[in-house]
């Protein structure tokens, strides 16, 4: 193309900025080309989407449990030494003071309560109705029944068979 004057047109003569590598400092012969000495940068994921590997993950996993445990450590004041090591003592049992002046009584804490052949209501027969505040004494437990045994009243003998446990309360007296 000619510029009006009739000489040729020249290109705009910019300023060259020079560049360097980034690996190994070495000027680069010109801008936007690789270091000669230095290969080229790796080329991104294909599929960044792709997310962590396993081993990657696992890593990243033990290293928040490690943190988490730290963090637990220092808050609640944990000395980790007494944690693995035996400290020497021996762990006493607790006496249990025996006091003769309380009984435990057991009643019935419902107004109407089925005392049964066997502990369950499906192949059960029923022997006898239990009221509310009857006296019992538990001779035995299976599951969630009791085997008890009522206290005798003054035109009643005692009755003995099975009644859910659920139905009895217990009192100190």
């Amino acid at each position: 193309m000619m510029n009006p004057s009739g000489s040729r047109a020249s290109y705009p003569n910019t300023k060259r900025s020079y560049q360097y590598c980034d690996s190994c400092g070495t000027l680069l012969p010109a801008p936007g080309f690789f270091c000669v000495r230095c290969d080229p940068p790796e080329p991104p994921e294909p599929d960044p989407e792709k997310g962590l590997n396993v081993s990657q993950a696992y890593l990243r996993i033990a290293l928040l449990t490690l943190v988490f445990i730290v963090i637990a450590v220092v808050k609640l004041e944990i000395n980790p030494l007494n944690l693995f090591l035996d400290s020497g003592t021996d762990e006493v049992s607790l006496q249990v003071a025996e006091d003769e002046d309380y009984e435990i009584f057991f009643k019935v804490n419902v107004s109407f309560a089925n005392l049964r052949n066997k502990p369950n209501t499906k192949t059960s027969t029923i022997l006898f109705v239990l009221t509310q505040g009857t006296q019992v004494e538990i001779l035995e437990k299976k599951g969630k029944w009791s085997k008890i045994r009522s206290k005798p009243g003054p035109k009643e003998p005692a009755r003995t068979g099975w009644l859910a446990s659920k139905l009895i309360d217990s009192e100190i007296k």
